[in-house]
């Protein structure tokens, strides 16, 4: 089985963004990766998400985004919770609003967030989001591609942004930080690069 990667570089993010949002899918391909990075899910649990997980009914009766994504996770059995960024809640809320216009008329947020093309009933597969990804990463040079690739750059970048490697652990719902350091990819250069910036 091939190792998979974070993606390391905030350009190549941007590229991924940028071809993801091009193909006849774009805004939902785009918006499933955004909240795969911005967040701890795996994409078992993204693709299953309702539209009941991310908007609500504000007190003066408009149809917003929720503040925060919380779900029980599918593979732990878990309770996690994450902030949604406002940049993440206009995406979803522009999105809902151009492919789900009446379900938001009518306040019926039971339908999928990523319904199946082929099904609108049912929602996006694993097997499916994983396609849309691999494919996009590939398109745009990246290597090791995989299920967890969103997911480890959601707790690299954390991690480069100086949260501390505890923090991160529960967002993940690891069971230890070694597991949690292992998993996002931190390599003998991070720690290097680290020491480096110490200069006492």
């Amino acid at each position: 089985m091939e190792f998979v990667e974070p993606i390391r570089s905030k350009k190549k993010i941007e590229a991924m963004k940028i071809m993801l949002a091009s193909g006849r899918e774009g805004d939902r391909n785009l918006l499933l990766f955004t909240l795969g990075i911005n967040t701890a899910y795996r994409i078992s649990d993204l693709g299953k998400l309702k539209l009941e997980n991310v908007l609500e009914v504000s007190g003066n009766g408009h149809v917003v985004a929720k503040d925060r994504l919380a779900l029980r996770e599918q593979k732990t059995g878990k309770h996690n919770s994450v902030i949604l960024g406002d940049k993440l809640r206009k995406m979803i809320i522009d999105y809902c609003r151009e492919h789900f216009p009446e379900a938001l008329d009518q306040r019926d947020f039971d339908g999928y967030l990523f319904p199946s093309a082929r099904d609108r009933s049912k929602p996006l597969s694993r097997q499916s989001i994983w396609r849309i990804i691999s494919t996009a990463g590939n398109q745009v040079g990246l290597d090791h591609i995989g299920t967890h690739t969103m997911r480890k750059t959601f707790g690299y970048w954390l991690y480069k942004s100086n949260v501390s490697v505890e923090i991160i652990q529960q967002l993940l719902n690891h069971s230890n930080a070694q597991t949690t350091l292992r998993y996002i990819g931190i390599t003998q250069d991070d720690k290097d690069n680290a020491v480096q910036s110490l200069n006492l």
